[in-house]
């Protein structure tokens, strides 16, 4: 396995189908580099998402919802 599947592996936490095979490094490493992306692109649009929910909650009770969720 090459360095770029074993990343790419990593990245998905899983291993890679069988058909991975006939992707070269530079197409893995690429297909890492976006979903990497996409996953910070997740993690940034969920942690704005959660901020914004707090908005609603009166502003006393925002501590220990906060410690509720862990933030």
């Amino acid at each position: 396995m090459s360095h770029a599947a074993r990343q790419l592996s990593d990245t998905l936490r899983a291993p890679l189908p069988a058909a991975f095979d006939q992707l070269t490094d530079t197409d893995l490493a690429e297909l890492d580099r976006l979903l990497t992306q996409a996953l910070d692109h997740h993690g940034a649009t969920l942690d704005a998402a959660i901020g914004h929910s707090l908005d609603i909650v009166p502003r006393l009770m925002r501590p220990a919802v906060k410690k509720a969720l862990g933030l």
